[in-house]
């Protein structure tokens, strides 16, 4: 037997590591799921509160949680599966809250764009928002820059991204701003409404960074309305973060609305789920992408509930629907069918974060 395994190893070369799914749930936790199991493996319980934001650090060894009662940011190690560090950015009477993260490729700073409520006698009084640079290794905010008047809004929101140089911070909202990171002035605008990318709206992120996307890349849908006919079409974009060049194609008709674009691990198909109409005549259905045509080749629909997210399996089999009840559903990519329910015992907090071995 022991022979035979030998044989196989070396025909095939050592077997693939676990994959591991992690994510935030009430209880103050982080739920651990091995993939090839299909079961809990552990929970990690969290020093701060409960987990509002999981972010992978860039060299895949730890999890940046957030955790919202005091802005808390944890660090949790995947090898130990232990929190190694741990603090809280609250001051006082100043309650800070984060509208956006993301780590820098060294994974010693956090950049974010936050908002400072500060709490008086009879009112809070909310500070316009503003950049920092949250450093890990001192366990608090390091610098503070004013985030640019022009640009700001009354609800800054959008994802956050960073260059694999380090150079650039991008946020993705009604537009794409592009940051340098050594004193947060506006390196480039790229207003999605102009001549170059007419009529387009927003650029769907979903939920984190997609495992199998190309190192230095970013794959992601849009919307756009055609400024002639006023006609709603989605499109596939793809942002280079290094070169700061970017190339969008539509697809066809827009839809009520899109979750995030999923790849698989050989980046040839795409994964979303498409919502249409609304309350009582929704209906969700996958939907597949062939990535080399940019073409929408299949769609199924399922019984998806009201509020919910969804990710690709580490494998890119499975699709993963959670986040409206305690409970995990695992549907075949392949068919697109219900597979198996997983109970987490816990209702999740933060989307899933899948790690492949």
């Amino acid at each position: 037997m022991r022979l035979f395994a030998l044989l196989l190893l070396s025909a095939w070369g050592p077997l693939p590591a676990e994959t591991l799914i992690y994510a935030g749930a009430f209880g103050k936790q982080i739920i651990v799921f091995d993939e090839a199991q299909e079961k809990i493996i552990g929970r990690v319980p969290l020093q701060t509160g409960i987990p509002r934001g999981l972010i992978l650090s860039h060299d895949k060894k730890k999890l940046y949680v957030t955790t919202p009662l005091h802005t808390g940011i944890e660090v949790l190690d995947l090898a130990t599966r232990k929190v190694v560090n741990h603090f809280t950015l609250d001051e006082g009477n100043r309650r800070i809250r984060i509208r956006g993260i993301a780590p820098d490729p060294k994974d010693s700073v956090l950049y974010a764009i936050i908002v400072v409520a500060e709490k008086k006698i009879d009112r809070f009084e909310l500070e316009p928002p503003k950049f920092v640079v949250i450093d890990l290794a001192q366990k608090k905010i390091v610098k503070t820059v004013d985030y640019p008047k022009e640009e700001a809004s009354a609800f800054l929101g959008g994802g956050l991204r960073v260059s694999p140089d380090g150079k650039y911070l991008y946020h993705f909202r009604d537009n794409v701003l592009i940051f340098d990171t050594t004193d947060f002035k506006l390196v480039e605008k790229i207003e999605l409404s102009k001549p170059q990318y007419p009529g387009m709206e927003t650029i769907n992120l979903g939920f984190g960074d997609d495992p199998h996307d190309e190192p230095g890349m970013l794959t992601a849908l849009f919307n756009s309305t055609d400024p002639v006919v006023h006609r709603r079409v989605f499109g596939i974009a793809r942002f280079d973060l290094t070169r700061r060049t970017f190339d969008f194609t539509p697809v066809g008709p827009s839809t009520t609305g899109m979750a995030g674009l999923r790849l698989t691990p050989d980046r040839k198909t795409g994964y979303t789920v498409a919502f249409r109409d609304s309350l009582g005549n929704r209906r969700c259905e996958f939907w597949v992408f062939d990535m080399a045509t940019r073409k929408l080749v299949k769609m199924v629909e399922f019984p998806g509930p009201i509020n919910f997210r969804f990710t690709l399996s580490g494998d890119g089999r499975q699709i993963y629907i959670y986040g409206s009840a305690p409970a995990v559903e695992i549907y075949d990519a392949g068919t697109l069918q219900l597979k198996k329910t997983i109970d987490v015992n816990a209702d999740l907090t933060t989307g899933l974060v899948v790690v492949p071995g």
